[in-house]
C-alpha cells in the first residue's frame, strides 16, 4: 500500500462520517455547533481507529513506512483531544457529554458506524442543504475541503496506476 492511499484512507475516515454525524448530533434537538464538532469529531476518531489498525497491518508487511503511521496517530491524537475539548465547552448542557476522555473514545467507535448506517440518508439532506444549521457553516466548509484533498489524492493514485499499468505494457513488448 502506498503512502497515498492510505492518506485517503485517513481523508475519508473525516469525509463519510460527517453528514452522519450531524444527522444523529440534531436527531433530538439542536444544541449547536460544539456538539456537532465534537460528535463528528469523535465518529472520525472511531474511523481513524480502523485505519491506523490497517496501517499497522501495512507497515506488518513493509508496505507502510513508519512516518505515515506517527503521523495518522498524531491526526488521530488531535482529533480526539480537539472533540473532547468540544464536548467539554457544551458542559454537561441538556445531559449531553460522555463523562471522561475513554468513554468519548468508545462513543467515537460507536458513533463512526452509525454515522455510517446514517450516511445515505443524511447525504441527501446534505446535498440539498437541509442537514445543516446556520452554525454550522465551518462545518461544511471543512467538509467540502476535506472532499476537495479526498479527490485530488484519489485522481494522483489513478494517475499513479495508469502510468504504472503503462509502463508494464511497454516493457511486455518484445
Amino acid at each position: 500500500m502506498g503512502w497515498k492511499r492510505y492518506w485517503l484512507l485517513v481523508v475519508l475516515a473525516f469525509v463519510v462520517t460527517q453528514p452522519g454525524s450531524i444527522a444523529f448530533a440534531n436527531w433530538d434537538a439542536p444544541y449547536g455547533f460544539y456538539k456537532d464538532l465534537s460528535v463528528w469529531l469523535g465518529s472520525s476518531a472511531g474511523g481513524l481507529l480502523l485505519v491506523l489498525a490497517y496501517g499497522l497491518y501495512e507497515w506488518g508487511r513493509k508496505k507502510l513506512g513508519s512516518a505515515n503511521l506517527i503521523l495518522s496517530a498524531v491526526v488521530l491524537v488531535l482529533t480526539v483531544v480537539v472533540g473532547y475539548s468540544a464536548e467539554l465547552a457544551i458542559d454537561g448542557e441538556m445531559g449531553y457529554g460522555s463523562g471522561n476522555f475513554v468513554s468519548f473514545v468508545i462513543g467515537g467507535i460507536i458513533g463512526f458506524v452509525l454515522s455510517l448506517m446514517l450516511l445515505p440518508s443524511s447525504l441527501v439532506y446534505a446535498l440539498i442543504g437541509k442537514l445543516y444549521y446556520p452554525y454550522d457553516r465551518p462545518l461544511v466548509i471543512a467538509w467540502l475541503v476535506l472532499i476537495a484533498v479526498a479527490v485530488l489524492l484519489g485522481a494522483s493514485l489513478l494517475v499513479e496506476r495508469r502510468k504504472e499499468k503503462l509502463r508494464e505494457s511497454e516493457s511486455r513488448v518484445p
